[in-house]
């Protein structure tokens, strides 16, 4: 499930948002200082951030956050009055992905999160690519959505074909029909996409990528960048996803092997 990381220092703002969070949804990630969040930053794959105005008035930490990871959406969460112009300008200077008012919108943090995450943006890049990846059938389909959503945080096929009521020999040769990907060729065509949502920061290198990405290996990420996208790791941060998705589906079903 996509995690959240929370730079929340005031007490009541943070058992707010873990009360507001629904269990099963998310997963909560507390982070206790700047330097903590970036450690958080580095182990977990995290969906997005939310901070308080106390992280924000540290303008130094902030800025280094919004520089360090600029593909991560950031979300301000604080009690906004009429005098916090200053803060507000700040946040807006470095492309927060949304202010939460606390109090007011708490009924719709966890909406607001879950629309503008990175496994929604990926969402929106891949899923409408079933058709062009000759996805078609019912079942296809399905194993699709889940594939998008959740392969990055290393989706098993046994569990995949078990959530879909199939055996796994079933849903791997029923999923491969036709000019289809296979099964590992989706998950790592998804896994490309979320590679390059990281490496467009530049915290995040190949290495990372890789480790986040349930990887074994910087050089199985290589090598599925160079044989689907016929490109290094490196280069996939500065790909929009529509650029490789145009060269994942150029080569039609002669690149899946």
């Amino acid at each position: 499930m996509p995690a959240v990381a929370a730079l929340l220092e005031r007490r009541t703002a943070l058992a707010a948002f873990r009360r507001e969070i629904p269990r099963g949804r998310f997963r909560v990630l507390t982070a206790r200082s700047p330097a903590h969040l970036a450690t958080l930053l580095s182990r977990h794959l995290v969906d997005s951030v939310i901070v308080g105005a106390e992280a924000v008035s540290r303008s130094a930490a902030f800025e280094a956050l919004r520089i360090e990871y600029p593909t991560l959406p950031v979300f301000l969460y604080a009690p906004i009055r009429s005098g916090d112009a200053a803060l507000l300008g700040r946040v807006e200077r470095r492309g927060v992905a949304g202010v939460l008012v606390e109090g007011l919108d708490d009924p719709v943090m966890a909406r607001v999160l879950r629309r503008a995450g990175l496994t929604a943006r990926r969402e929106q890049a891949l899923l409408p690519m079933a058709a062009a990846l000759d996805l078609v059938d019912p079942l296809q389909v399905a194993a699709w959505r889940v594939i998008v959503a959740e392969a990055p945080e290393r989706l098993a096929t046994e569990d995949l074909a078990r959530r879909l009521g199939v055996s796994r020999e079933t849903l791997s040769r029923r999923f491969a029909a036709g000019r289809a990907p296979t099964l590992k060729v989706a998950i790592d065509i998804v896994r490309l996409v979320a590679a390059g949502q990281l490496l467009g920061s530049p915290e995040w290198r190949v290495t990372d990528a890789a480790r986040l990405l349930g990887y074994s290996s910087p050089s199985l990420l290589q090598r599925a960048a160079r044989r689907l996208v016929g490109t290094s790791a490196g280069t996939l941060g500065t790909l929009p996803p529509d650029r490789i998705l145009a060269r994942l589906t150029s080569g039609g079903g002669s690149r899946w092997s």
